[in-house]
């Protein structure tokens, strides 16, 4: 299995521990995601310390009020390094409405065009920000050659199936797993094989039986477990295919 998401930057992991326990939860690859400066640096330094984790870098938009020209041209100048495969996670979060909107499109906006410098896919955050991602994305599809993930994602079947169809793919969390998680098996079936990722995007959204508990990369067969149960597939499959379909997307990734 690979973990498409995760946040091993995060200071509650000990990642060594981590690294050497993946072969025995069954992990292949784990992509560590940065969402400001910090974090992309420490994703960074992660990925270039062991060699089955990889990165992306970015600026998530609760973290962009403060974001740089330099901030930028440090992101892409990352972007050049074997070990990162993607930019991100950016986009737009109208849940927690912390920053300003106006604020996370322009932050967005001029991150894209550096998404198009480093001609590598993008992975989006987005939460209750439908129409105006929608917009944004339509407007810069040529900032997005190289494709993109739309992570953890949250939207309707109809918002899911419309991204698929531009090559755009679809990651799932252990937000499925959830109880009140009834519209997920309904996007599941919608959405072609080939773009359908997963993750963990631990620490956050522990899948069931942990609930409650900290998050872990080990945990992302518990996502391969719900969509097999709702595809009628066998968990060894779901497995190869969501592993084919990262390493499609992030091409930098071996």
């Amino acid at each position: 299995m690979i973990d498409s998401h995760a946040h091993l930057n995060d200071e509650r992991y000990d990642a060594a521990a981590v690294v050497s326990n993946m072969k025995a939860d069954g992990l292949k690859r784990i992509v560590v995601v940065g969402y400001d400066m910090p974090s992309s640096r420490r994703a960074l330094e992660l990925a270039q310390s062991y060699d089955d984790l990889y990165c992306a870098v970015g600026v998530h938009p609760s973290d962009c009020e403060g974001l740089t020209d330099g901030d930028i041209d440090e992101l892409t100048e990352m972007c050049r390094q074997k070990k990162v495969v993607a930019f991100g996670e950016i986009g737009l979060d109208y849940f927690y409405d912390d920053v300003p909107r106006k604020k996370q499109k322009e932050a967005l906006i001029r991150q894209l065009y550096a998404v198009k410098r480093t001609e590598l896919p993008a992975v989006f955050h987005l939460r209750d920000a439908y129409e105006d991602m929608e917009r944004i994305i339509a407007d810069h599809r040529d900032c997005l050659k190289a494709g993109a993930v739309m992570h953890c994602f949250s939207g309707s079947k109809e918002t899911a199936v419309k991204y698929a169809d531009m090559g755009f793919y679809i990651s799932f969390s252990g937000s499925i797993t959830f109880k009140n998680a009834v519209k997920f098996p309904e996007i599941i079936k919608a959405l072609p094989l080939d773009r359908i990722l997963i993750e963990t995007d631990c620490p956050y959204l522990t899948p069931v039986p942990y609930r409650g508990k900290l998050n872990y990369p080990a945990y992302v067969r518990f996502q391969a477990m719900k969509i097999a149960e709702v595809l009628g597939l066998s968990v060894e499959q779901v497995e190869r295919i969501t592993e084919q379909n990262t390493f499609d997307i992030f091409t930098k990734m071996h």
